[in-house]
This record gives structure tokens, C-alpha cells and sequence, in this order.
């Protein structure tokens, strides 16, 4: 059977139950059934998608400096954005890997000494992985397949920001320890590597809507990481 998305729209809350509420209808907290996610887009496959509560803290690479990961092209992962300007998040078309569920599971497949000390080696996506234990407490019985969206998908939840900032900040409102108010305006870390380079992964820019290309190492206080998973 196909399963039907049609009220799976953005800016919905997915409980823990795997059920979903209105924003304007959502008036409270139950810790045995919380909100896990706020549904973001779709995926290439047509399934809803819907990015997690929390955002990570500033400052993680994509992959530690002097790293496999970071010197490696996963060729796999690689997509190609058709422009990258101001605004491009909203309009954006691309070429190559767009649906990132399983892209953590090529980055293995290729490094496999190095993704096994991910907290090392991989400090982006170790916060992904992670997920799921940090915020136990909030998530119920729920624990999602959470991953690091693709460039593709990162654009979903940028075109969507609107509605998913909405829902955020009414959960947050009702209880903080469950949700972040907004999506901010930080750049935010992909999981699609560079096409023709080995050193360089994606981000979009959740403040004007650009997409750059950055060294896999770099990281300051203006980089972030979100993640998502399909319902």
C-alpha cells in the first residue's frame, strides 16, 4: 500500500506516535505522546519529511582537519547545485545525489576506521547520530532515523522555514525544554559533498538563502547542523 501524505504539509507537528496536530490546535505538552519533529517538506520518493526540534551547537566541522574524511572526495554524495546565490535555497534545481538517509552509510562504506570514532573524526555528523540520546527525555517512545539532510533537502527546509519557525516557537512556548524557537539564520552543514572536489561539502545559508561551498574542516560560530527524517 502507498501511504497517503496529503496532511503531511509544513509546518505540521509529528507526535511521538507517529500522528499529527495542527499548530493553532497544539495547546499542550503530554510527556507520554511529545512533539518529536515539525514536517519540513517531502523527499524525492514523495514522503514527508520533517526536521527535529533541536538544532546542534556552533562550531562543527563537517569532518576534522588532517582526516580521511576530510581530504576524501565521497563521490557517492556529490550534487551540484544549478546556481548558488543570494536567495538560490528557495529556487534551487540539482544534479547527483539528492536523498540523504543512506549518505552517512556511503561516508562508512569508504572510511570505516575513520566513522568509527565519528565524535572525532566526524564532528557534524556525530551530533546527528547522537540525537536520539541527547534529547531521550523529550522524545518519548519515538526514535526517528534522524540524518543529516542532503543539499536538496536542506532547501526543503529552507523554502518551508516559515511554517516550521512557527511550529518551533508554539512548542517552545508551551515548554522549552522541548524545542528551539526558530530555525535561526545560521549556515547550516549538508551532507552532499562537492562534485570534483575532495575537501569542499555543501551548507545553505539560512539567513539570505545562498549555498556555498566550504572546506570540510572549517567551522566558526555561524555553523550549524539540523536533521531530519522521513515518516
Amino acid at each position: 500500500s502507498v501511504k497517503d501524505y496529503s496532511l503531511w504539509t509544513p509546518g505540521k507537528i509529528v507526535l511521538a506516535d507517529n500522528t499529527l496536530s495542527d499548530k493553532d490546535g497544539f495547546t499542550a505538552i503530554d510527556p507520554s505522546n511529545p512533539p518529536v519533529a515539525v514536517i519540513c517538506g517531502k523527499n524525492v520518493y514523495g514522503a514527508a519529511i520533517g526536521v527535529a526540534l533541536h538544532k546542534s551547537p556552533s562550531g562543527l566541522s563537517w569532518a576534522e582537519d588532517g582526516t580521511k574524511g576530510c581530504y576524501t572526495e565521497f563521490e557517492g554524495i556529490s550534487c551540484t547545485p544549478s546556481v548558488g546565490g543570494s536567495g538560490a535555497a528557495a529556487t534551487e534545481a540539482f544534479t547527483g545525489d539528492t536523498e540523504g538517509s543512506d549518505n552517512w552509510d556511503h561516508i562508512c562504506s569508504v572510511d570505516p576506521e575513520g566513522t568509527a570514532n565519528a565524535a572525532v573524526n566526524y564532528p557534524a555528523f556525530d551530533w546527528v547520530l547522537k540525537y536520539n540520546t541527547t534529547y531521550a527525555a523529550q522524545l518519548g517512545s519515538a526514535r526517528p532515523s534522524w540524518y543529516m539532510p542532503s543539499i536538496a533537502e536542506l532547501c526543503q527546509v529552507y523554502k518551508n522555514k516559515e511554517a516550521v519557525n512557527e511550529s518551533l516557537l508554539k512548542i517552545k512556548l508551551l515548554n522549552s525544554a522541548y524545542a528551539d524557537a526558530n530555525l535561526g539564520t545560521r549556515k547550516i552543514w549538508s551532507s552532499s559533498q562537492t562534485s570534483g572536489s575532495d575537501g569542499n561539502a555543501w551548507l545553505a545559508n539560512f539567513g539570505d538563502g545562498s549555498l556555498s561551498s566550504y572546506p570540510k574542516n572549517y567551522y566558526d560560530s555561524n555553523f550549524s547542523v539540523c536533521c531530519i527524517a522521513g515518516f
